[in-house]
């Protein structure tokens, strides 16, 4: 149980193979939620809200697992706001414009939800593709075990 709960903490660092590993079965855990609640819904829709804290744990733990990531990098977990938040709010222009029947109104809020795809592309490879600091820094130890050098007697 304690090393499940480690998961939701945002102390320490991710190496990219283990932040990989719990993006996917985040995802995974997302998916058959929502399968689950489709189903649910479909025999008795109360019963749905049950699911309601299982996504929002889920939402918590892909958030830390971000932070922890950006640990490694030796970067804040603040960043998370620029690459999630920010195109998160410049996509509800698109998102309020879509149902207007004026077409400017709708190109306006894609240009917007636009803005955002730079920030997105950014948090992709700094989270996800780069190495992160080699030694301990400000955020913990290093996850990967150190290189070991051949010497030559």
């Amino acid at each position: 149980m304690k090393a499940l709960l480690g998961y939701l903490s945002f102390d320490g660092r991710f190496n990219r193979a283990r932040y990989w590993f719990t993006v996917l079965w985040i995802f995974g855990s997302f998916l058959v939620c929502a399968l689950l609640t489709g189903a649910v819904v479909a025999v008795l829709p109360i019963l749905a809200i049950v699911l309601i804290p299982v996504f929002c744990v889920l939402i918590y733990a892909s958030f830390a697992n971000g932070a922890r990531r950006l640990h490694d990098r030796g970067k804040s977990a603040w960043w998370l706001l620029l690459f999630t938040g920010l195109p998160m709010f410049l996509s509800l222009p698109g998102q309020i414009a879509e149902h207007s029947p004026d077409d400017g109104a709708r190109m306006a809020g894609a240009m917007f939800a636009l803005l955002g795809l730079p920030f997105s592309i950014w948090g992709f490879i700094e989270i996800g593709c780069l190495k992160g600091k080699a030694g301990p820094n400000r955020f913990g130890e290093d996850p990967l075990p150190p290189a070991e050098t051949e010497a030559f007697a």
